[in-house]
């Protein structure tokens, strides 16, 4: 294949990767599939490699793919989208991050999808949750194994002529003579459940709001963390038909069981309550961030500083969520021991039934592996694969860089254009392994010879550029004759490849911005034409081209 990279490190970052990997090239209005990996072939059922995504996808797909490309290329920043698709039989919902760069004047896109069905399925699970429990017209209440109201829903207020907020984090010494019945049946299974005993629905008789005795079915549903009962969830359905009772009840637990299953699923999740206050973390916490359930519960999360989140980041996903809208992105983050890791985060405002936002429910997953992987994948895009130093494309990035802050500091910039004198005859005589070891050892010399502001680039065989920055304008030529005379001294050093030992020299031609060239193209043929002119003069030359 060609391109920027070879299909083996193409295989080599993503050959064994779960997600669906492309690398395309734009070709007139659509785009060619250059490599795929060997998830997408399972995917797909075959090579889609020299394909238009025209060639094979519905035209709906490959116009909606094509839509998020071209939309990608007006960033300059990796693009995200999810979307839900049939490939093949499998019906994915895929969230699919786009990178877009440009290599030999050809434009590429690189696109790595992921699965997200389980984590869209938890999401839903848990909307029709809270809209279960919001809408029910079966009083609900969530009890601490304290026994403090929690929650309960606005069919509870109704049904019994309570107010909410008048009744959440109060405890059972607090609540009115008239309530305490209620709490006293509640403590009473509570602690048969602590004992080992197991959940069980009963028949209760409760005062109604208008006075009237009314005989409910009340279901008690521990909630547990590490064996332990924190609180219970209890669900009350006034008698009226002992047939419809008994379906609608399995059809509750149904729900919440699978609810507490995709909780536990998730990578990581934590509950907090407006002021930040976590009231809930799950088991995954420990084996992620290294802390315990109990150094988190009742901490702040501002106060666990990066463990989970920054203090600037969570003022700023705090405002966005307060304000009722879903924040959705990748957190940086460091375990307990100081060792960071990478979260793709959910954020969700979770409401009362009056509306107002009261708690923060966060579903994270550990993204780590791709994230390193795209930073192994980036270093290669810009860097020569032999010497590891910057390649032209970063060299021209950087130097824009460097114009900037010499234009701002009234400051010049020196270009050094470097050929290296007879260097064809260490592939002729020893071959080219050891010429490809050789040209390592170079390059590391040029860099051991600049100071950390100056940048090395290979462009190209035995040729290379530095720039130097930083040079005051009276002085610009001395401070280049410095680096120029410690690049010498470190190449007559030398170095040993197995038997034999190199001491080369190398031929210099020198152009100065903004005194030779206003522009990085106009420098590089000053300093072309002052290297053209150094090796006239023999090996081992240094040519200013604006010597006299």
């Amino acid at each position: 294949m060609t391109g920027p990279f070879t299909e083996q490190q193409l295989d080599l970052l993503y050959g064994k990767s779960e997600n669906l990997v492309f690398l395309m090239k734009q070709t007139q209005d659509s785009y060619t599939y250059e490599y795929i990996n060997p998830m997408c072939k399972t995917v797909f059922k075959k090579d889609l490699t020299g394909l238009t995504v025209d060639d094979s996808m519905p035209a709906t797909l490959a116009a909606e793919i094509k839509k998020q490309y071209g939309l990608s290329l007006q960033t300059d920043h990796p693009y995200t989208y999810r979307d839900y698709n049939l490939f093949s039989e499998d019906r994915l919902a895929t969230e699919t991050e786009v990178t877009s760069f440009i290599h030999n004047g050809e434009t590429y896109i690189l696109a790595v999808s992921k699965n997200v069905s389980p984590q869209k399925k938890m999401e839903e699970d848990y909307s029709f949750y809270q809209s279960l429990v919001s809408n029910s017209v079966d009083p609900m209440i969530m009890v601490t194994a304290n026994l403090g109201v929690f929650d309960m829903n606005p069919a509870y207020e109704s049904t019994f002529g309570v107010r909410k907020e008048e009744w959440i984090g109060k405890t059972y010494a607090e609540l009115p003579v008239s309530q305490k019945r209620m709490f006293e049946e509640i403590k009473f299974r509570l602690e048969k459940i602590i004992a080992g005993h197991s959940a069980s629905s009963i028949i209760i008789e409760r005062r109604k709001k208008d006075g009237q005795l009314a005989r409910f079915s009340a279901n008690y549903s521990p909630i547990t963390e590490n064996g332990q009962v924190r609180a219970l969830h209890i669900v009350l359905r006034e008698l009226t038909s002992e047939t419809i009772l008994k379906k609608e009840l399995k059809k509750t637990e149904n729900i919440l069981e699978s609810y507490k299953d995709a909780l536990n699923y998730a990578a990581l999740v934590a509950i907090w309550d407006r002021d930040g206050t976590i009231h809930f973390v799950n088991n995954n916490f420990k084996g992620t961030t290294g802390y315990d359930n109990e150094e988190l519960l009742a901490m702040n999360i501002a106060e666990i500083g990066q463990a989970v989140i920054t203090r600037e980041q969570y003022e700023t996903i705090r405002g966005i969520v307060l304000n009722g809208a879903i924040w959705r992105g990748e957190i940086k983050s460091l375990k307990k021991t100081g060792e960071t890791f990478w979260v793709d985060a959910t954020v969700i405002p979770l409401s009362d039934a009056d509306g107002s936002i009261s708690q923060v429910l966060s579903i994270m997953f550990n993204i780590t592996d791709r994230k390193q992987l795209e930073e192994k994948l980036r270093f290669m895009a810009y860097h020569d694969r032999l010497t590891r130093l910057p390649n032209r494309q970063l060299f021209i990035q950087e130097f824009s860089r460097m114009k900037a802050l010499a234009d701002a500091n009234k400051e010049q910039v020196g270009l050094l254009y470097l050929d290296g004198d007879d260097f064809k005859q260490i592939n002729d005589v020893y071959g080219h392994d050891v010429g490809d070891e050789f040209i390592y050892h170079f390059g590391q010399s040029i860099q051991k010879s600049i100071r950390h502001q100056d940048l090395a680039a290979r462009i190209g065989g035995d040729e290379f550029l530095v720039a130097i920055s930083g040079l005051a304008p009276l002085h610009a030529k001395e401070q280049i004759e410095g680096v120029i005379e410690r690049l010498k001294n470190n190449l007559a050093e030398g170095w040993a490849i197995g038997q034999e030992k190199f001491s080369p020299t190398v031929s210099l031609g020198v152009a100065i911005y903004p005194l030779d060239a206003d522009n990085l193209d106009g420098l590089v043929k000053k300093a072309d034409s002052a290297l053209y002119l150094a090796k006239k003069q023999g090996k081992n030359q240094v040519h200013f081209i604006n010597q006299e």
